[in-house]
């Protein structure tokens, strides 16, 4: 599954540790336990070149309705002799995320309640000073548990979901004029 990202990226991202994933899903359970009425929060994160996503999205396995909470920071290229640096970007994506949700909380119990908090927030990506960092974060309902899910199904049934996305650049290109076979591009007219 690839996440939304702020930036557009040419090579894919790679995904954060499965540990570090699963430590962040667990802490985010047992600091909102007495608010869940059955919802989960899954945890998904991914690393570019040159930006880090963390995405936290609560769900009820009862329900196709969920909260995704897109975090998105900027990762400078020497990143990896930095360990330190990038545990500290993360860790401030995570504070940025609990606070959100404490705050949607105070109005009532589980999803319905972080729903109703989100009412008609802007989607699109805001930027957000967080003790001194720059982030920036994007909410939808966007229900990612389900997408793996009929992402699953189709990979069994011999599709891959991930074409999907090369087809959605090539249509994007041919709109925005970049198509190759048009007039003046590159490619034969049949």
């Amino acid at each position: 599954m690839v996440l939304p990202s702020r930036k557009k990226h040419k090579a894919d991202p790679t995904t954060l540790p499965k540990e570090f994933l699963h430590t962040v899903s667990e802490l985010f359970k047992k600091q909102f336990k007495k608010n869940l009425t059955g919802e989960s929060f899954l945890v998904y994160g991914a690393l570019h070149v040159s930006e880090v996503v963390l995405v936290l999205s609560l769900t009820h396995p009862k329900s196709l309705r969920a909260v995704s909470m897109h975090i998105s920071m900027d990762v400078e290229k020497d990143i990896a002799e930095k360990p330190d640096q990038m545990t500290e970007q993360l860790k401030a994506m995570v504070d940025v995320a609990a606070s959100w949700f404490a705050q949607c909380f105070q109005a009532g119990k589980g999803l319905e309640a972080v729903l109703d908090e989100m009412g008609d927030m802007d989607t699109s990506w805001q930027e957000v000073d967080w003790e001194g960092k720059a982030l920036f974060v994007k909410l939808n309902k966007d229900n990612y548990a389900l997408e793996n899910m009929a992402n699953q199904l189709l990979r069994k049934a011999g599709f891959d979901p991930e074409d999907d996305e090369d087809e959605d650049a090539e249509l994007e290109a041919i709109l925005n004029g970049d198509d190759e076979d048009g007039p003046g591009g590159r490619g034969n007219l049949h």
